[in-house]
């Protein structure tokens, strides 16, 4: 029942929460401190796929930067309106669809989830690096950033077990020798790994993140 619960929350009632999170923040602005620290190891022409675009403010930052990008996001109605609005910007496309069950993309040589990965519960986190895995090219490169289990609002709101809370959406806190086991597991080797605040500084806001960066095999 429990399983069941946390499935409920963080899929269904999670998503609807996002849906009208972006419906009320439609336009991307800057791009996050996360994709200016990217943006370096990136070359030009390559293939980026964003796990969870969001409103795409960093997929339309790494496109202007002549990298391809594919943005995948549940919020179909938000997607829409990126296509249509962004539809001149070269380089960018933007996918309805769920980042841990997505079918194959050729030629990745780039994954990025930026405050993601935390929004999924662990199966979903085990069939995405599993799919990261089995997608991105050989050398390719995971750039990942999520909150820590150190993070002030760990343990906020109702407990679902596996540091995972609901307050008015789903997060569950990432141990960061936990991460580091499931991707070397499948096959990465961790290049950068560091677990800090300072790093996703928003407003009032300073979260401790894990920033890490793993490449494949």
């Amino acid at each position: 029942m429990q399983r069941d619960k946390i499935q409920l929350m963080d899929k269904s009632t999670s998503l609807t929460y996002w849906e009208r999170y972006y419906n009320e923040h439609r336009d991307p602005t800057h791009c996050s401190p996360f994709a200016s620290f990217v943006l370096p190891f990136l070359k030009e022409g390559k293939k980026i796929v964003e796990l969870g675009c969001g409103n795409g403010r960093d997929s339309i930052f790494f496109a202007k930067e002549n990298i391809n990008v594919l943005a995948v996001d549940q919020c179909k109605e938000e997607l829409d309106y990126l296509n249509s609005k962004f539809e001149a910007v070269n380089h960018l496309k933007f996918m309805d669809g769920d980042m841990t069950n997505l079918p194959p993309i050729p030629d990745v040589q780039y994954l990025y989830s930026r405050f993601t990965i935390h929004a999924i519960d662990q199966e979903a986190e085990k069939r995405l690096i599993e799919w990261s895995a089995e997608n991105l090219n050989k050398n390719g490169l995971f750039f990942i950033e999520v909150r820590s289990v150190k993070d002030e609002l760990c343990g906020k709101g109702e407990a679902l077990g596996n540091n995972a809370y609901f307050t008015d959406h789903y997060r569950r806190f990432i141990v960061q020798a936990e991460l580091e086991q499931s991707l070397t597991k499948s096959g990465f080797d961790i290049l950068y790994s560091l677990e800090s605040n300072g790093l996703a500084v928003y407003k009032t806001e300073d979260p401790v993140v894990i920033r890490l960066i793993a490449q494949k095999k």
